[in-house]
């Protein structure tokens, strides 16, 4: 049976890109941060994390319109309407290089004070830590003017351009590592340079790129007082959000580091390395989905929301679930082929990492769906304040166990939690969508298959005592089991044609 509904077909073609630049970017990417680790030195990299999230900090803001940008350029395609179209891009641009200046000016004085005054960092390492900081201000506000062209290239869907640029960007990545390991000039520094050039680059090509592609990004600098105060009531509530998610992630590297030092974030910044490049299991899936969700809903088509919701989740967390559980076996091992030299702690750091990945993969296209209706206050109010909450735990159990497992453990309940929160609010303003029924028919059924393929992985590497036989079956044999069953027990017809026709489009790609 053939697919008939074009937007399958555009979702399939747009996932086996997606997919295409993930392998190829997770293969490069791994080589490179161990190159990077050895390069740089496990304090330098915990130097380099902690002060690059420093300035993460700052960028809240940025965040939130992104999600913001994206959400209302991909209604105007929706609806169909270039005039509005332009005038948001505009807009949302004036916005972007406005909030750029205030970044850099609250970067350069309330910034720079923080991380002179309170970071634990080396003595004979404190000028290289403000090149680092002062390079990190440099890629942010890029970054931030950046927002409003990625955003267009995500809503009108071009994924194979985007796959592209993320490949050549995993490559450039590469070979500073390369020249940065065989220098003889400061590693941290360097390294910061050269990545600095690289989002340089960036920007310009993205500019280029939606000038000849994007007939609304050829417009100038105007601003229109009713786009603007759309986009502060939905991205005010959107900020919360991401401010107290942000707060929370580098608030919690803050108080690792003023109770266990640089070699911790160290290991936290390994960890992050790993939770990023197989989040990117979530963000293929999410990524290929979120503008048909959002144009299907502008055009009130809410049967075909739902279907795109439970369809993209499952396919989501099936294939987190599918790379997760071997790694997770295995995490010892692949830890000490993939870096020269283990940071303390990253083991068990990057595990934890990676269950919060699985449990964080049921849940984006929810929230895609909520933020296209518009009704965001409530549950972005609570989310952030559940967010938030994960530093003043964090520290308590800090202090009473001095135990950052524990704390991590204790931690996870917090996605959880925020994700059920985004299931019950879907589930009241969109009447067709039962939270009780996507928990029962998606959540439930994942996880317990996910559980019993970790049994399985865990039992397979007790009882192996062949460390490359017990490899070749942890790798494979949990694999195999999660395949068979997520088919069988979860696909109905229409998704198993979808999938095929993925996986013929992506066979058909190369």
């Amino acid at each position: 049976m053939i697919i008939e509904n074009s937007s399958d077909r555009t979702i399939a073609r747009n996932a086996s890109m997606l997919y295409l630049r993930m392998f190829v970017s997770m293969a490069i990417g791994f080589y490179t941060s161990r190159i990077v680790l050895q390069a740089l030195g496990v304090s330098d990299y915990g130097i380099y994390n902690l002060v690059g999230g420093i300035v993460v900090l700052f960028n809240v803001v940025s965040t939130a319109l992104k999600e913001t940008t994206t959400r209302f350029l991909t209604y105007g395609l929706g609806i169909r309407d270039l005039e509005k179209l332009k005038r948001i891009f505009s807009t949302t641009l004036f916005i972007h290089i406005l909030l750029a200046i205030i970044f850099l000016v609250l970067a350069e004085t309330i910034g720079l004070w923080f991380v002179n005054k309170f970071l634990i960092i080396p003595a004979n390492r404190i000028e290289a830590m403000n090149w680092v900081y002062q390079l990190s201000i440099l890629v942010t506000t890029l970054t931030i003017i950046q927002v409003p062209y990625t955003a267009l290239i995500i809503s009108h869907e071009k994924f194979g351009t985007f796959a592209l640029i993320d490949i050549v960007l995993s490559l450039v990545k590469l070979i500073i590592a390369i020249i940065v390991l065989y220098s003889m000039v400061d590693h941290l520094i360097l390294y910061s340079i050269l990545y600095s050039l690289m989002t340089v680059g960036l920007l310009l090509y993205y500019y280029i790129y939606s000038y000849h592609h994007f007939i609304e990004s050829r417009t100038g600098l105007k601003i229109e007082r009713t786009i603007v105060k759309d986009i502060a009531k939905f991205s005010g509530w959107s900020l919360f959000n991401s401010a107290s998610l942000t707060i929370s992630q580098q608030g919690f590297n803050i108080i690792l580091n003023s109770f266990f030092g640089t070699i911790i974030n160290a290991a936290v910044g390994v960890a992050g390395q790993v939770q990023a490049i197989l989040y990117s299991f979530i963000g293929n899936i999410s990524s290929a989905f979120n503008p048909q969700i959002i144009k299907e809903y502008a055009n009130g088509n809410y049967e075909r929301v739902k279907v795109l919701i439970y369809l993209g989740t499952k396919f989501s967390a099936v294939a987190t679930m599918l790379i997760s559980i071997p790694v997770l076996c295995e995490m010892d091992t692949l830890m000490g082929v993939w870096l020269a030299k283990v940071p303390q702690g990253a083991v068990i750091i990057c595990q934890i990492a990676l269950v919060a990945n699985f449990f964080n993969s049921f849940t984006p296209l929810t929230y895609t769906a909520i933020n296209a209706d518009g009704k965001i206050k409530q549950i972005n109010t609570q989310n952030g304040i559940l967010f938030l909450l994960r530093l003043p735990i964090a520290y308590s159990v800090l202090y009473i166990t001095h135990s950052y497992v524990l704390v991590l453990l204790i931690c996870l309940y917090i996605p959880i939690l925020s994700g059920v929160n985004n299931v019950m609010k879907l589930s009241k303003i969109m009447s067709i969508f039962n939270g009780r029924e996507f928990l029962l028919t998606v959540v439930f059924p994942i996880t317990l298959i996910a559980a019993f393929s970790l049994c399985f992985g865990l039992i397979l590497k007790t009882s192996i005592l062949n460390i490359y036989l017990r490899m070749f079956s942890v790798l494979i044999l949990p694999t195999v089991f999660s395949i068979t069953f997520s088919y069988c027990l979860l696909l109905d017809c229409k998704s198993k044609d979808l999938l095929w026709v993925t996986i013929k489009s992506k066979l058909h790609s190369k």
